[in-house]
């Protein structure tokens, strides 16, 4: 009688490459291998495996790119409502000096 692996199972081959791409998604590349297994069963599901870790890879790194972008972005514009905040504040004081010390009387 011949034994088969639970993961080579027709069911159980989706599940096994569904829980190795969570897997990796939380936890990273080592934890996709140690769930999907060094051993090969079925090379198709490996390669299916493989492909995903492929995806989810180029999408962490397309995210982590954005994120740089959208942070570079944010400060710049930090900076340029600070220089705007200290404008108004140089404006602020020049008009209250011309005016003798007295607010501008808003």
């Amino acid at each position: 009688m011949e034994e088969q692996s639970s993961r080579s199972e027709p069911g159980a081959r989706r599940a096994w490459s569904i829980a190795a791409v969570l897997a990796i998604a939380v936890f990273g590349a080592g934890a996709g291998v140690a769930v999907a297994g060094c051993g090969s069963d079925d090379n198709n599901s490996s390669g299916d495996v493989n492909s995903a870790i492929d995806s989810i890879q180029s999408q962490a790194s397309s995210v982590q790119s954005q994120v740089s972008s959208v942070s570079t972005q944010v400060q710049s514009q930090a900076q340029s409502i600070s220089t705007q905040v200290e404008s108004v504040k140089s404006q602020v004081q020049t008009q209250t000096q011309s005016n003798g010390g007295s607010s501008p009387g808003y």
